[in-house]
């Protein structure tokens, strides 16, 4: 039977720190197994100075208990477990003598409790931290625990990951009639002074199992990590790396010289160094990864399966923002009868799950980007265009999770919409065809073409920019409109080429605010015909087979919604 360490990594560098180093070295002597899963580009580093640690690289979504679940599965698979130890690599070792004695202890905790956490924290609610926790062979055969296992999945933000995972796990041990352990156990006095230096007035502590201060009181927002940081560096060996470089709550950290190994203060000041720049605290007061602000959304990808260039020769981009179509969006594309891949973007890590799960069955690969809530499905889809991602494919069919919930009119919208553009397989057959010819760069919905001058809205200006910018049109030149409403089509990636020359300044997506008019989307959904035919590509529909459709009259084409 195996102790193992399963140790959920993140770099937003991409590097391997030397105290990073030093915590694998620590678990390597005292567990049997180590399993390091990490979502940075790091397995060449690590693999040879520990050749014995087994190393699972996945994609940057669902936080740490996304990685304690593919490594708990694997220890699962491979391995006899007695135990199982979860640790992250959110905090730094001051002294890997006094961390490596609160292992032992862990370890030797184990044999009378179920569960031994380092620290149990009643910030938000009662629970063990989850950093660094060792859970018994009675927790890991248990059928509720598979349950817990099962149902975790990436989420939307870390606070719901830790409401749901961290706090949810010591529900279920109270619920489970776990038995349950913290190794740091303040005396009352030890927790005044630390009630005193931030502010808390008075109350009563009672630690371990029985901290359970009253719902109104500041003690929920106790968190012993950051206020008991001295507490914790001189029993347990480590600091969180959050105290160090935000210290939120202004603790004196005068004591981290005093415990600190010799040596090790320069590589921790180096540590922060390289990441301080990548965080920042939220409204929720929590440190997270900092998104850089850009025009165009930034993107996280996840993918399963991938296909080489030249291999698939179709794909389909969709956007989800509502979750609950994806069963509809699935059943649309099973009209496409010849193999693709697909590009999904979406604004919640919290789908990819059901993303994946929902999509495998029908598509060769799966590119799943998370992106920012800018520019409806028009922002993203400009991102992953520009990323090159579209390139290998000859057609490409755009569609998007439509409700359109300011309007009565917005599911049948979208119906028509869907069924214009990819309704059966003879649509489909059609439109790739046109596509393929290398005569056609965009294939619409022939009833919804609009031409009138009442659909500009308040967005001929910015489209006039745009086109000036992509493609030289004259300053001068009298600006016909039109467009495929909804912005559904088939097209070809070498058409739409000027987006990628565009300046990134020049595509500043707003955050989603309900905007019916006048955002970057709205112009740009008005740019992509004129853009194919600057190319040389015609705009075209099924009905009018490669024809370009500007030079028919629709100026009578209306829609439901808008």
């Amino acid at each position: 039977m195996d102790n193992v360490a399963i140790v959920a990594h993140f770099d937003a560098n991409d590097h391997v720190e030397a105290n990073f180093v030093e915590l694998l070295a620590c678990l390597s002597r005292r567990f049997d197994r180590v399993i390091l899963v990490t979502t940075s580009r790091i397995e060449q580093d690590i693999a040879k100075n520990f050749p014995e640690i087994v190393i699972i690289r996945r994609p940057n979504f669902g936080y740490d208990f996304f990685s304690y679940r593919v490594g708990l599965i694997y220890a699962k698979e491979n391995f006899q477990v007695e135990s199982a130890l979860l640790v992250n690599s959110s905090f730094a070792l001051l002294s890997s003598e006094v961390f490596d004695k609160t292992l032992s202890k862990m370890l030797k905790m184990g044999s009378e409790y179920d569960v031994v956490g380092s620290t149990e924290s009643y910030q938000f609610s009662w629970h063990l931290q989850s950093y660094l926790i060792l859970l018994g062979s009675l927790v890991l055969t248990s059928p509720w625990f598979f349950d817990f296992l099962d149902g975790v999945e990436p989420t939307s933000s870390k606070l719901e990951t830790i409401t749901r995972f961290e706090i949810g796990l010591s529900s279920a041990f109270r619920s489970n009639n776990v038995r349950v352990a913290a190794l740091l156990q303040p005396s009352p006095e030890q927790l005044e002074r630390a009630s005193q230096r931030w502010g808390a007035g008075d109350r009563q502590y009672t630690w371990g199992l029985t901290f359970l201060p009253s719902p109104t009181s500041p003690a929920r927002r106790f968190n012993p990590v950051h206020h008991l940081a001295e507490l914790v560096a001189r029993e347990l060996g480590y600091i969180k790396l959050e105290v160090l470089r935000d210290n939120p709550h202004q603790v004196d950290l005068a004591f981290v010289d005093d415990v600190c190994e010799q040596g090790r203060l320069r590589e921790i000041q180096e540590m922060l160094s390289h990441s301080r720049s990548n965080y920042s605290r939220g409204s929720d007061n929590l440190s997270t990864l900092k998104i850089e602000t850009r025009g165009v959304p930034a993107m996280k990808l996840a993918r399963w399966r991938r296909t080489n260039v030249g291999q698939i020769e179709v794909a389909v981009i969709v956007h989800i923002h509502y979750i609950d179509m994806i069963a509809s969006i699935c059943n649309l594309l099973k009209n496409i009868v010849v193999p693709f891949d697909i590009h999904v973007t979406t604004t919640s890590e919290g789908f990819f799950s059901r993303i994946f799960d929902e999509f495998s069955g029908l598509a060769q690969s799966i590119s799943v980007y998370s992106s920012e809530n800018r520019g409806r499905d028009i922002g993203p889809f400009v991102s992953v265009y520009r990323s090159g991602a579209l390139d290998q494919y000859q057609a490409v069919l755009k569609i998007h999770s439509k409700k359109s919930t300011y309007s009565a009119n917005g599911v049948l919208w979208r119906d028509k919409l869907y069924g214009s553009v990819a309704g059966d397989s003879l649509t489909v057959l059609r439109s790739i065809e046109l596509i393929k010819s290398g005569d056609v760069g965009i294939v619409g919905p022939h009833r919804y073409y609009l031409t009138n001058d009442r659909f500009w809205g308040a967005n001929r200006e910015t489209v006039r920019r745009l086109l000036e910018e992509m493609t030289a049109f004259p300053a001068e030149e009298n600006l016909e409109l039109g467009f495929f409403a909804g912005s559904m089509f088939w097209f070809a990636p070498k058409a739409l080429a000027p987006l990628k020359i565009v300046p990134e300044d020049s595509l500043i997506f707003e955050s989603e605010n309900g905007q019916q008019d006048g955002t970057l989307a709205h112009a740009i959904e008005r740019v992509f015909c004129p853009l194919v035919r600057s190319q040389g590509f015609a705009a075209s529909s099924v009905l009018l087979r490669g024809a370009d459709i500007q030079g028919y009259s629709s100026l009578e084409n209306d829609v439901p919604v808008l």
